[in-house]
């Protein structure tokens, strides 16, 4: 293909002017090439016989200037990497219908090509979670990053925010994508969020600057999400969730999808629980994403201060049952002070919670290298 074609773009352009995705326009074309150059009775034809569509392809397209609009775009701070250049996600173009060229803003070239270096992992989940839901994605995505992962997710509200927050606080790369422009970030409330990923990742999408967001442009985006990684981890979803949009294109795709097990009748644990009886794997921590994903990029785990020594001990019997300070240090033989400061790097490190009357119990999964829990 042409790197230098103009169609990328240019049919970027034309789903900008017309509110309409023209994938399958573009299937039934023959190819977006096709579809680019079609004549008057072929574009009404392949726009499903909408002439006034296809006049108004056909004006924008006249109007069209290849050059002027990478200037200009390049002048806002916006990339464009077209379907044709060499930088463009190899994992992306394997899917069904793959987007025709990706805008982002931030580091989206040193993102894309980290994401072609090493694993990529979407964590994804509920836009309402519980407050354990947030944090355990804010966990699992910070060791992704903790072990060279890549973060993808969808900015959105909930558990996609809490996976870029806990991938950026572990020093990770994350990239966002959008099912609106990148100059239309989507919740608002994300914007100072997606200006943190610009300066460890980016932002991205398919469309246009200036398009807005609107309810068909999100599974779309989701394909998107999917289509960039290795594998798709759900963090909280309900039964009919935009996250399951998402694990349903990764197993088109076959790229394995797992989920974390909820508590059964909870509506946020549903979607979760029908993902694992249908075959995904069951995620509790990185661990079991990279046991999924065979990869010579992913780094060893960082050690835990609290792994060794007083804090292993400490943490032994508290994993045992909840235990208050007096009764770990009586079976552990550790002085009050000792057993003080394990405790409290236990907490940092989010293996022990403090409950009512000062009681300590162990916390299920795996703490990650020393840093709180997002």
């Amino acid at each position: 293909m042409n790197a230098g074609a103009e169609w990328p773009l240019g049919l970027a352009w034309l789903s900008h002017a017309l509110s309409r995705d023209l994938q399958r326009a573009a299937r039934v074309a023959g190819g977006p090439d096709a579809l680019w150059a079609a004549t008057g009775p072929q574009m009404a034809s392949w726009l499903g016989g909408d002439r006034g569509a296809a006049d108004t392809a056909l004006q924008a397209r006249a109007a069209f200037r290849a050059r002027a609009a990478r200037t200009a775009l390049s002048a806002r701070g916006i990339v464009h990497v077209p379907i044709t250049a060499r930088g463009y996600p190899t994992r992306l173009r394997r899917i069904f219908d793959p987007p025709f060229g990706l805008f982002g803003i931030g580091a989206l070239v040193p993102a894309l090509q980290a994401m072609e270096q090493g694993p990529a992992i979407a964590v994804v989940g509920s836009r309402r979670p519980s407050g354990a839901g947030r944090r355990l994605a804010s966990q699992i995505a910070a060791e992704l990053a903790d072990r060279g992962a890549v973060v993808v997710s969808g900015l959105a509200r909930g558990i996609d925010a809490a996976a870029h927050e806990g991938a950026l606080e572990a020093g990770g790369v994350s990239v966002a994508v959008l099912g609106s422009a990148v100059d239309r970030i989507h919740p608002r409330r994300n914007v100072g969020l997606a200006d943190r990923l610009g300066e460890r990742g980016a932002v991205l999408s398919e469309y246009w600057p200036g398009t807005d967001p609107m309810p068909w442009r999100f599974p779309a985006r989701n394909r998107i999400v999917a289509g960039l990684c290795d594998a798709v981890v759900v963090v909280e979803a309900a039964s009919r969730s935009g996250a399951l949009i998402t694990a349903d294109f990764a197993m088109e795709n076959g790229t394995p999808v797992l989920a974390v097990p909820g508590w059964p009748g909870s509506a946020l644990s549903a979607g979760c629980n029908a993902l694992i009886r249908s075959g995904a794997g069951l995620c509790e921590g990185a661990d079991d994403v990279v046991a999924e994903v065979p990869s010579g990029a992913w780094r060893d785990a960082p050690v835990a201060a609290s792994s060794t020594g007083p804090c292993a001990a400490v943490l032994a019997v508290v994993q045992r049952e909840p235990a208050g300070a007096d009764r770990i240090a009586h079976e552990t033989g550790l002085a009050s002070a000792e057993v003080a400061v394990a405790l409290a790097a236990l907490e940092m490190d989010g293996l022990v919670a403090r409950e009512h009357g000062g009681v300590f119990r162990a916390v299920s999964g795996r703490g990650r290298g020393g840093r709180a829990p997002g």
